[in-house]
């Protein structure tokens, strides 16, 4: 048995060095895909346009301006000459975001009194807008409370002594950085692509040129067939893993707190669901065009979008939610998480690694029958 795998693989070694296209897009294809996604999948909201009309024109107004540019969520677009101008201001581009003070503003804060500030955001992009006015919020009532703060203090009356203060701690990723949450999914994406697409339109293209008849002909079992086919594209696969998390330490700071060898069991696992995904479906088509929308339509859509990797799994409806657990990358997205952010152990993960397990063995076992009965 060992000998039919070892001669299937030298075949498909050999042939893959000639095919320097498909050897390049196996090298050069997982870095470049953590560089590309990596810096232009961000959803970190930040030097935000800010358009000011400031009607008070006060020394107060002024102060509650600064409190939004000293931070970097914010940035000054410019001043609105006046009222009417502002969804002009918007719809122009000029400014995300314009806040209008009102002429009583100074009035009503010295006063101890209430005072009215409307903020008019862009909602074109609703996830940045919800993020836009959570910052807002957040500036104007920490401003809010200092204000209260001074305003009871000059009139004699101290606070603090019943007032609740907290102190926030953000674990595993203190920053609040998107990358640290979004380059692991990403490398669960990558591997997709590599264990999916490309074993598949290789073996499809082989079936294209009639060689993959001469292979069937000769004395091997299918699953001899299968691990033969898939052990250079596991192997290359698992280099990319290597290359694509370095990339994501040295770029962007991913932690990897977690134990090796579980990622290294964790991801194997991920490979070996992933190729024999792609071994079926290149059973179920005979050309190189239906093989890509195939393993595009079937594989990598799906785990990208049902993974977590982007959308989390919890906002999808019910029915949505159902139909992830049939997909390898949901488990495989949340395990690596959990080893590389969290420092996670096996009994932290168990839930991802026994689905992993089932899922690849299903795949494997279809596949291998597939190709018994009907041939690859």
């Amino acid at each position: 048995m060992f000998e039919n795998i070892l001669t299937i693989y030298i075949k498909e070694f050999r042939q893959l060095k000639r095919d320097r296209l498909t050897l390049s897009a196996i090298i050069l294809t997982p870095t470049m895909m953590l560089i590309l996604y990596g810096y232009a999948l961000n959803f970190d909201v930040k030097h935000v346009r800010m358009g000011i009309l400031d009607e008070s024109k006060t020394k107060e107004s002024r102060e509650l301006v600064q409190k939004f540019f000293s931070t970097e969520y914010f940035d000054f677009a410019g001043n609105v000459p006046a009222e009417p101008s502002v969804d002009k201001f918007i719809q122009d581009g000029k400014a995300t975001v314009v806040m209008v003070i009102p002429r009583d503003y100074a009035r009503k804060i010295l006063l101890g009194k209430t005072a009215n500030v409307q903020v008019v955001v862009d909602g074109t992009n609703s996830n940045n807008a919800t993020i836009i006015i959570g910052y807002v919020e957040g500036i104007l009532q920490s401003y809010s409370a200092q204000l209260t703060a001074t305003y009871m203090s000059a009139r004699g009356f101290p606070i603090g002594s019943g007032a609740i203060d907290y102190e926030p701690r953000v674990y595993y990723n203190p920053e609040l950085k998107s990358m640290k949450y979004l380059v692991p999914g990403l490398v669960a994406f990558i591997l997709m692509v590599l264990t999916i697409l490309i074993p598949t339109i290789s073996i499809v293209r082989e079936k294209e040129r009639g060689t993959m008849e001469h292979i069937l002909l000769a004395p091997v079992r299918p699953l001899e067939v299968i691990l033969g086919k898939t052990l250079l594209y596991f192997i290359l696969s698992l280099g990319a893993t290597v290359m694509v998390i370095v990339a994501g330490v040295i770029l962007f700071g991913i932690p990897v707190r977690g134990s090796i060898l579980l990622l290294t069991v964790v991801t194997i696992l991920f490979l070996v669901g992933g190729l024999g995904m792609g071994i079926l479906i290149s059973t179920a088509t005979s050309n190189q065009a239906q093989a890509y929308l195939a393993a595009t339509a079937l594989g990598n859509l799906p785990n990208l979008i049902l993974s977590g990797f982007i959308f989390p799994i919890n906002s999808m409806p019910v029915w949505l939610q159902v139909v992830t657990y049939v997909f390898p990358g949901r488990y495989f997205v949340a395990a690596l998480r959990a080893i590389l952010l969290k420092g996670a152990g096996v009994m932290d993960i168990w839930d991802q690694i026994v689905p992993l397990i089932l899922i690849s063995v299903i795949i494997i076992i279809v596949a291998s029958r597939r190709m018994a009965t009907r041939g690859i």
